[in-house]
């Protein structure tokens, strides 16, 4: 458990880096969706390149058939990638309105708060986690955590921000439930790698799919250039390692401590990159820190009352086997 605490830490840390990868891609080509389809696009080549001189992953899609006709699993839970291109496509959308720091506030509410319900009802591959203070404290713990880190940027908000926060929230809850159902499709196929490439070939289609009215109104179509730094390009491969990690991981943790530990990692990587950066160390506030703090804590405290189940079920377990003799 330690082991997969301390990973998917990194792969939180590793989702801010693709985020400025994105984010600086965006930038370059003119349009947000160019570089979302360009980050699936490339995860989901890499990934079939892999496909091609990996057996194992190829024996994940016989796992995978073989779960599906025992109903193991249903087909839907075989595209959550689409949720993914869902985000990504929202994000394009809601943040040049609403601005980052609003955007994150929504996505992260509606996450934590979602995380829970997704564990009680056992959506994902650890079962049904039940609802304990010590969860629902983390939970709201990390959501002050964040306000507190970014509500100073939150300026004067006006009613055109009220849709792109609505859909931030409608996504975070649903990205969620997507870390759920990865987990599921992994145990399934036996095989991370499968998972990730499900989500990259649902998540690169769908996005497609909503870039037909982009090319009719012009927000879709040549970017404007391809003088991007050799870094910036690199978000689809990091996507890659990001999702076979969570959806791992989120077997012995749980969705809830597997989205508090991904924040926590988002946000101390996020600060190291704007300290890093002249244009954007002026960003570290002491709400910053605080905030970050608190987001820090709520992650150990989800840690502990996982530590305590794992400890409580195991007890049960041994009390319940049959003595020998």
């Amino acid at each position: 458990m330690a082991f997969w605490v301390v990973v998917t830490f990194l792969a939180g840390a590793a989702l801010a880096g693709q985020a400025r990868m994105n984010g600086e891609l965006a930038t370059r080509l003119g349009h947000g969706l160019d570089a979302a389809v360009w980050s699936f696009g490339s995860g989901l080549a890499a990934l079939t390149l892999v496909l091609a001189f990996s057996p194992r992953m190829r024996e994940g899609f016989g796992s995978l058939r073989k779960g599906l006709r025992g109903h193991e699993i249903r087909w839907w839970q075989c595209i959550g990638g689409v949720i993914g291109g869902l985000f990504v496509y929202t994000q394009a959308y809601a943040v040049p309105i609403a601005g980052v720091a609003l955007f994150t506030i929504a996505v992260v509410g509606a996450q934590t708060l979602t995380a829970v319900g997704v564990d009680k009802l056992g959506i994902g591959p650890a079962g049904r986690v039940p609802v304990t203070v010590a969860r629902v404290a983390a939970a709201l713990l990390a959501i002050v955590g964040v306000v507190v880190a970014v509500g100073g940027r939150v300026s004067g908000s006006t009613a055109a921000v009220v849709v792109p926060a609505i859909l931030a929230a409608v996504v975070g809850a649903a990205a969620t439930v997507q870390q759920g159902i990865n987990g599921r499709v992994t145990v399934a196929a036996r095989s991370p790698m499968t998972t990730t490439w499900l989500n990259f070939a649902t998540g690169t289609a769908t996005l497609l799919v909503l870039a037909v009215p982009g090319v009719r109104f012009g927000s879709f179509g040549r970017p404007e250039t391809l003088a991007a730094p050799w870094w910036a390009w690199c978000g689809g491969l990091i996507g890659t390692v990001i999702i076979a990690v969570t959806a791992v991981a989120v077997r012995p943790l749980g969705v809830l401590l597997v989205m508090l530990l991904m924040l926590a990692g988002q946000l101390v990587a996020a600060v190291g990159l704007d300290a890093l950066d002249p244009q954007t160390r002026d960003h570290i506030t002491p709400l910053v820190l605080v905030g970050l703090l608190i987001t820090m804590g709520a992650a150990a405290l989800a840690g502990v009352a996982a530590a305590r189940a794992s400890r409580r079920a195991r007890s049960a377990q041994e009390s319940d086997a049959p003595v020998a003799g």
